[in-house]
């Protein structure tokens, strides 16, 4: 894949825009009155022994009720529209703390848990938390962020708090992006086929390897008769800002008709999250933002949702050129 004569538009139910998929029920769920007690039991249990999501043993919950609602999830993110957002959790009744092993024991019932912040497998505080300097995590920043996709099969959100003002979720299907730039300008998007070298993480180059990679990370990838996007700016920007690489008229064209497609009015789909809502997203299929907010001065009201990392077993599994965390393969980002 890569030449314009090879590349066929994307079919499926995960090609929508936002007028069909706000048309739509099959993404929308609500939390069951018996998940509900299933996790009452589980902070019931974190509370009594005093335990976090750290010495939790989140992988012996086994509850079919919870299997069943996982199940419908991760149908939702694989052969329907590639998102599920569940309204419905009671965050007011828990603390941070039990919210985060209730979160891992929903995952633990959708797929394979996944790294989050310096965890092998945990949970990470989507925050601003205001500190000098450059941000250890991306989801420390306040502010809005372009789409992109996370390097992992799917991801999860739980609000708990919303900001002051702003801070809209926008979701598009990045099959739907695929087909639009595969009509206008099929040339650039054998470019985004190709891909582009990336700057690597700074824990790679800390352990020895180079500050860019030595192939091209695609955008877009046909593995084993699917297309899956793989759209990552930011290491792309920092490789340019750092003088690592340069991009020529083509390549910064590919570039803007990615971002300038998946952020149309038509194809982006804004879902203002509120407290007690999950999102979750397959990311091979979908694009996610962020728009600009306003958050509340004191700490302890500031914008705040937790993020969960799945591996999902039984999804084909990505080539070696795109960089991806894969709990079962024992494999992180470049």
């Amino acid at each position: 894949m890569g030449t314009t004569d090879k590349i066929e538009a994307v079919s499926g139910p995960q090609v929508w825009n936002a007028q069909t998929f706000a048309a739509l029920d099959s993404w929308r769920f609500v939390v069951p009155d018996r998940v509900i007690d299933n996790l009452d039991t589980v902070a019931r249990e974190a509370r009594a022994n005093q335990l976090d999501q750290d010495t939790f043993d989140y992988d012996a919950t086994d509850f079919p009720a919870l299997h069943a609602f996982g199940s419908a999830i991760a149908d939702s993110m694989r052969k329907g529209t590639g998102v599920a957002q569940v309204k419905g959790m009671p965050v007011g009744r828990y603390s941070t703390e039990e919210l985060k092993v209730l979160f891992l024991v929903i995952g633990r019932h959708i797929g394979l848990i996944g790294p989050q912040a310096l965890r092998k497998r945990g949970i990470g505080e989507v925050m601003d938390i205001e500190t000098p300097g450059p941000k250890e995590f991306y989801y420390h920043r306040g502010g809005a962020l372009p789409m992109h996709m996370d390097p992992v099969d799917a991801v999860g959100l739980l609000t708990i708090r919303k900001a002051k003002r702003g801070g809209v979720s926008g979701i598009a299907s990045s099959m739907a992006v695929h087909n639009e730039i595969l009509q206008q300008r099929p040339d650039l998007l054998a470019l985004l086929y190709r891909g582009f070298k990336n700057r690597r993480r700074e824990s790679r180059v800390s352990a020895g390897g180079s500050r860019l990679t030595d192939h091209h990370v695609p955008v877009y990838a046909d593995i084993g008769g699917e297309v899956i996007c793989s759209y990552l700016p930011q290491p792309i920007n920092m490789a340019v800002d750092e003088g690592l690489m340069t991009l020529d008229e083509q390549e910064r064209a590919a570039l803007a008709i990615m971002d300038e497609t998946a952020e149309r009015p038509d194809l982006i789909y804004q879902m203002d999250l509120e407290p007690g809502d999950l999102q979750f997203l397959n990311n091979r299929v979908t694009l996610h933002n962020r728009g600009d907010y306003e958050d509340w001065p004191e700490v302890e009201r500031r914008r705040l949702l937790l993020r969960l990392w799945l591996t999902m077993p039984g999804w084909t599994k990505y080539p070696p050129n795109i960089s991806h965390t894969d709990v079962e393969q024992d494999r992180t980002p470049v």
